[in-house]
Formats: C-alpha cells, structure tokens, sequence
C-alpha cells in the first residue's frame, strides 16, 4: 500500500492519483477487517516474529484477544507461548486467566531450554514465573522451587531474570551483584534496569542513565539496555542491537531525540541510529522498507549531522 502511495505521487494525471488513493484506501479497509482477530504464524522462524515485532507496540482489543486465545489454545506450541505471553505481560494485559491456562503445562513443556539470544521475549518460563510473582498467586512458589534447584543446566544463566516479578531491594540487590561480577550478561542489567524503575516509580530510561561511566558495566551491553527499555510497555531483550529491525531504529531515534534525558544517553541513541541499516543498507531491513521510509531516514539523520554519537 505504501508503494502505491509513492506511485502515485509521481503520477502527473491528478485524476489518475486520486483514483490510485482511494483504491488504496477500500484495499486497507477491508484488508483490516479481515485481518482483525488474527496473527503471525507462530510457528515458523523465529526472526520473522521479531521482524514485525514492532506492529505490537500498542495492542488493540482484538491483538489482545487474539494473543490471549493462543495462550488459551493446547496446540500453541513454546516459541508462541513466548511471543504471546511476553507481549501481554509487557502491556499489563496479562492476567490469571492465562496463567491458569499454562500452569497444567509448565512441568512438561516449558521447563525444556529454548534460546532466547536473537528474540526480543524472554524464556516462556521466566514470563510466567514473573506474572505469578506479580499476580501473587500460590503457583510464584513451586515456580520459584524449581528455579532454584541446580538442574538443569539450561537455565542458570536466565534465573535471575525471573526477579523482575513482585520486584523488592533484595532482588535488586542479587541482580546487582551478579552485574558487577562481570558474569555474562543474558539479560540482567536489563532486568535490573526495569526492575529498579518499577521500585523507583520511574522511567527506565532515567535508571539507565545513571549508569553511564558506572564503574563494573559494560559501555555495549549499556548501549543495548538504553535502547531497549525506552519503551517499558514493549522492552527488546534481543542480545544486541539489531541494525535490521524496525523496533531498534524507532527506539534510538526516540532516545536520540528525547530532551528528558542527558546529552551523553542521547548521544547514545544517535550512534544506534548512524550505525543503523535503514540507511547504510536498507535492503537487509525486514520487513522491506519503502522509499519513502528510506528517505525520511536519510532526513532525519541530515538534519541531526552536527549532533555528537557517543564512542
């Protein structure tokens, strides 16, 4: 639909363009009737999910319904437990009743390993273990015992994350300590960063911050985690910063832009944005842009030369 708007733009016939617009538009109108109550497959390959990840920033009524009959539904599998789950627990749509729905499965299903280094949701298990913390239902418990036992190896290196649940000081403090040990980081200073905001009662983003310069953290895992949270209600927990996505080229724009925040985060935002593929090489973006987008692009990064990126 995008393309055809370029189109006809470029037509001289003022006639012609008006009919291409309004033809454009029955298209998008019905095109959302039909579509409303659906969904991506959730079953093929994981990068297509995260390709339009962005379309689920803000969730209509039916998104939610939608999302909240996958949960529902026995044959939805662990990447679209993942998908579904992380999106309503971010947007705080998600409630006992799907905590219910899974809690028969946990055991059998989502206690398996499923890599989460290239998603922008976390494991299943995680998401589940903090919405039964935050709904403070009697399950949190037997959750919590299962984490804690040393077996199996696959989660050890994910188990603090599920302390963004029912957050306190003593959590912060485990996560803290874990950060600053130098430990490879999955997700912690992420977790440790909306965790603090909750307890703080305010924006990630003024957590994050605070800890530039901050002796003990990793200047490009920082990087990630400022991006990541400039949006609490959709965080992206994919390892880096994705140059391909949508998600991360909106996000740094927003941090670059965003006069709240310090020249030093914003300048951040400005080098995720100059070292973004929008403009360096547009072709890899999924999913494809247009060139009407790749010119904005190119714009808004023109008229933001003279700005400083950070090193």
């Amino acid at each position: 639909a995008d393309r055809v708007r370029e189109a006809a733009g470029r037509l001289t016939d003022a006639a012609a363009a008006a009919d291409a617009l309004a033809a454009v538009e029955r298209y998008e109108t019905a095109r959302d009737g039909l579509l409303a109550g659906t969904g991506p497959d959730l079953t093929g390959y994981e990068g297509g999910l995260g390709d339009i990840y962005h379309r689920y920033r803000a969730l209509t009524p039916s998104d939610v319904q939608w999302l909240r009959d996958r949960l529902a539904d026995p044959s939805t599998g662990v990447q679209g437990i993942a998908f579904c789950l992380e999106l309503l627990h971010a947007h705080g749509e998600a409630t006992e009743t799907e905590l219910r729905a899974l809690l028969p499965r946990w055991k059998k299903e989502l206690t398996k390993q499923y890599r989460t280094t290239y998603t922008e949701w976390r494991h299943p298990l995680v998401t589940l273990t903090c919405l039964a913390q935050d709904l403070g239902h009697p399950a949190a418990a037997d959750l919590l015992a299962w984490w804690a036992k040393p077996k199996p190896a696959w989660k050890a290196p994910v188990r603090l994350l599920t302390h963004l649940g029912a957050p306190d000081e003593a959590k912060a403090a485990g996560l803290w300590e874990f950060i600053v040990s130098g430990g490879h980081d999955t997700g912690h200073l992420m977790t440790w960063v909306l965790l603090r905001a909750r307890l703080d009662g305010t924006h990630p983003l003024h957590i994050a911050e605070r800890l530039i310069d901050e002796p003990g953290i990793r200047p490009y895992v920082l990087h990630r985690v400022l991006i990541g949270v400039a949006d609490p209600a959709q965080p992206l927990w994919h390892y880096a910063i994705d140059p391909r996505s949508h998600s991360w080229w909106h996000r740094a724009q927003e941090v670059a832009d965003d006069e709240r925040l310090s020249a030093e985060a914003r300048a951040i935002g400005m080098k995720a944005a100059r070292e973004h593929y929008v403009t360096r090489h547009p072709d890899q973006v999924r999913p494809a842009l247009t060139e009407g987008e790749v010119k904005t692009a190119h714009a808004w990064l023109e008229a933001r030369a003279d700005r400083t990126a950070a090193d």
